[in-house]
């Protein structure tokens, strides 16, 4: 038997978790979530089965919603979720297991991983000190889980974030409904240089070249990879991240991001 894990990331970060359990577990392979917008049978090669995804206002990404909805699983496959995020994991756990429940199966095992943050419309890259001391951690929290699962060691349901309060969902949703409006808002200065580096990173396919000009779709899922990675900051929105340092897990690579 073979295990897998569904993957999505803006930055790397969650990539950076499927390549290290991936390193670790030998047995496992590794896909972009999205993959399963089109198939939603999950192999029967596959005896454990696993997503590791961000949270993003403390929920899953909404493309991530529509991923894991009805998916077909086998009796006898075990489920695990691994949430990455810059401290709040929110509600994102529980909207996972919710998914998952309504396919008739349950989330066995449950993480979450911290990672600097990176909502660069909201603030700037955290210091060098810090991100090293924390991919440190994030490397021996990969590490520790990829040893649970091997030994399909059974961990506590997790609960709500910390930080997360029930009385800011209202607020929450509406930041989530703006994912749209705001990736059609984002602007491409002359510093563009073409490379069409933002289309291939872009784990939606929202962006593409039309004229010779880079255009967004309406479904940007607000994860900053075409702002995070374009080699001359040339994407933007309001000019908040133009002089805002870009941030990207540091053992990842553009070419990971593609695929």
């Amino acid at each position: 038997m073979s295990k897998v894990i569904y993957y999505f990331s803006g930055t790397g970060n969650n990539i950076a978790v499927a390549k290290g359990l991936c390193d670790n577990i030998l047995d496992m392979e590794m896909y972009p979530i999205t993959d399963l917008l089109e198939n939603k049978v999950i192999n029967e090669k596959y005896d454990l089965v696993g997503f590791s995804v961000p949270s993003y206002f403390s929920h899953i990404p909404p493309v991530v919603s529509e991923c894991i909805k009805n998916l077909q699983f086998t009796n006898d496959q075990k489920v695990f979720s691994i949430i990455g995020c810059g401290g709040n994991r929110g509600h994102a756990t529980e909207d996972i297991r919710q998914l998952v429940e309504l396919s008739g199966k349950e989330v066995n095992y449950e993480y979450m991983i911290i990672f600097p943050g990176n909502y660069i419309l909201s603030y700037n890259a955290f210091p060098k000190w810090y991100q090293n001391t924390v991919m440190k951690i994030s490397r021996k929290k990969i590490h520790k889980i990829s040893k649970q699962l091997l030994e399909l060691k059974e961990n506590k349901q997790l609960g709500k974030g910390l930080f997360y309060r029930t009385k800011y969902e209202e607020s929450l949703q509406k930041s989530i409904q703006k994912y749209s409006q705001i990736g059609l808002e984002y602007t491409v200065s002359n510093e563009c240089s073409k490379c069409t580096q933002c289309i291939q990173v872009c784990p939606v396919n929202n962006i593409t070249m039309e004229s010779g000009q880079i255009k967004f779709g309406p479904n940007c899922q607000q994860c900053m990879a075409c702002i995070q990675w374009c080699p001359n900051k040339a994407i933007d929105y309001k000019k908040i991240a133009k002089d805002r340092t870009r941030y990207h897990h540091p053992d990842i690579l553009v070419e990971n991001m593609i695929g």
